[in-house]
């Protein structure tokens, strides 16, 4: 009986418990109110505000990713994306997705086409050929700013997110799409030669509605960044220089990234041959990506003239790039961009020591020119120019160091003669031209470029919206939307299934996303495709935050 009396002296013995001073008591009920309060408010702002999404497919791709695998080509340096589809639909899910998979075809760099990776084959030299296992990386995720069309309404090139109207007995209107608005209320809408055409009522013609700068930066898509230049020696598919000499003498272009200029008495040209490299991407609509779009979406680059060539679509949307150096010498620096149609546009941007032109010829004889002095545009002969030249959506844009030297030229496309050739089966434009000329001076041209715009396609069985044989006219509340990836991206074009819910007020054709089924725009990807801590954690735990982007 001691030991129990023991311990209850023992106990009795400690100093009784010190109670919370009241200051304290008041702290760590603040403390749990202003937790409680944080969540209430992260509730409401993911509910009214800012919610995030993860992009599940390509269609939207190179702007947003979905499910991919990535490339660096180990001889240019360039880094690429490729579709990763699995063969059921519901595998895409992001969580489903699997560490490492075979791509559906051989991938090539597109800049320097280099073999990267080879696809399984039967019997492929009288073997079986296994195939390159490559890690499979989710979609990019991204953050959607809710009920900001409650402020001002969507406004073209914008990229929205909403409910889908695509196969309501499979999704009831409640799965999420995301894709850019391209047609807005009221409008008369139809995909011409790759381009998007509205009727002006006001002038009563189609017109291309131009993308802002934001929009069109995101858009361009590569055709050859000389800045990575391959620097292998040998290899199985040899690489060739696109930009050849066409005429005259002066051009040193064994310094592979820079092109050296040298002839104080006469001119040299280099022109952009897209033939130059088959496995590259050219001036079409082909696109590296979606060469792992699935069965029957697999498109891959082939020597010029096979079938795959033939079903490209030509580009004449190109911008031009190159930083400019004049080291000696009075004569001109010249850039040329080309459009072949009914009649044939041929844009030159020429620079001497004083003096920038703009100069517009025609396969009719026409000739325009406009031309400042340099110290107008604010910008100094005797230093480095950094050049742009577009000519994209039928208007011409030249900068020098970042500043327009002229306002944007704008001509007119032959609507009608377009059409005719859609009828008829044929392809409107060829494919741009580009050339770079040089005379009578000592010069380096750095950081070379070229790009082509977004292709919008319309073509196909299954198009039942916005084609020239049948345009959509949207309807008060009503928006037309498409993929940035407009090969692969199941958008209005294919929609078959109008809108009936008549107690929502709804009864809308085929190809609309009605205003109600608006949830918002999407702002910025905060959690792109990142890396893996080992090759055996196929989750990518850690973000690559030099891709955190916002979205335009």
């Amino acid at each position: 009986m001691s030991e129990p009396s023991s311990i209850a002296q023992s106990e009795s013995a400690k100093p009784a418990a010190r109670p919370l001073p009241a200051e304290e008591k008041t702290n760590i009920k603040e403390t749990i109110e202003s937790i409680l309060v944080a969540f209430i408010l992260a509730f409401i702002f993911r509910a009214f505000v800012v919610e995030a999404f993860v992009i599940p497919t390509g269609s939207m791709a190179p702007t947003l990713l979905g499910a991919h695998m990535r490339f660096r080509c180990p001889d240019c340096g360039w880094v690429f994306d490729v579709n990763y589809s699995s063969e059921s639909e519901d595998d895409s899910e992001d969580m489903r997705l699997p560490g490492d998979a075979m791509p559906r075809t051989d991938i090539y760099c597109p800049n320097c086409g280099r073999l990267l990776a080879t696809a399984p084959r039967t019997g492929f030299g009288n073997v079986d050929r296994p195939g390159t296992m490559v890690p499979v990386n989710y979609g990019d995720r991204i953050l959607v700013l809710k009920y900001i069309y409650l402020l001002h309404p969507p406004r073209r090139w914008d990229v929205v997110v909403f409910k889908s109207p695509d196969d309501p007995d499979k999704s009831h209107y409640q799965q999420n799409f995301i894709k850019r608005l391209v047609g807005l209320p009221g409008e008369r809408l139809m995909v011409l030669d790759g381009n998007i055409y509205v009727w002006s009522t006001a002038d009563g013609k189609w017109e291309i509605p131009k993308k802002p700068r934001s929009a069109q930066e995101a858009l361009w898509r590569l055709v050859y960044n000389n800045d990575y230049f391959p620097h292998e020696a040998s290899r199985p598919l040899p690489f060739v220089q696109p930009w050849k000499l066409a005429d005259g003498t002066g051009w040193d272009m064994s310094h592979g990234r820079t092109f050296a200029f040298d002839n104080a008495s006469g001119l040299g040209m280099l022109r952009f041959d897209p033939s130059a490299n088959s496995t590259t991407q050219t001036l079409t609509d082909y696109l590296v990506y979606d060469t792992g779009a699935g069965p029957g979406m697999v498109r891959r680059p082939e020597a010029i003239g096979s079938n795959d060539d033939a079903n490209a679509n030509p580009v004449s949307d190109l911008k031009l790039v190159a930083f400019y150096n004049r080291i000696s010498g009075k004569g001109a620096l010249s850039l040329t961009l080309s459009r072949s149609a009914d009649v044939d546009h041929t844009f030159t941007a020429e620079i001497t020591p004083d003096v920038v032109r703009l100069i517009h010829r025609t396969s009719t004889g026409e000739i325009t020119s406009w031309q400042k002095s340099l110290s107008e545009v604010g910008v100094r002969g005797n230093k480095p120019i950094n050049i742009e030249f577009l000519n994209v959506d039928y208007r011409v844009t030249l900068r020098l160091n970042g500043k327009e030297a002229f306002d944007p030229m704008d001509y007119e496309p032959n609507v009608a003669w377009l059409m005719s050739q859609y009828r008829d089966g044929r392809r409107g434009t060829r494919s741009g031209e580009a050339q770079i000329e040089a005379e009578n001076q000592k010069c380096t041209l750095d950081h070379v470029s070229l790009w082509r715009d977004v292709y919008y396609t319309n073509r196909g069985s299954n198009l039942h919206s916005g084609t020239p044989i049948a345009p959509v006219q949207l309807k008060q509340g009503e928006y037309f939307v498409m993929g940035d990836n407009s090969a692969i991206s199941k958008d209005a074009r294919y929609w078959d299934q109008a809108i009936h819910l008549p107690h929502e007020g709804l009864d809308v054709a085929e190809g609309r996303v009605p205003e109600q089924f608006m949830l918002g725009k999407a702002v910025f990807v905060y959690w792109p495709a990142g890396f893996r801590i080992s090759d055996s954690l196929h989750v990518s735990l850690i973000p690559d935050f030099g891709d955190m982007r916002w979205i335009h």
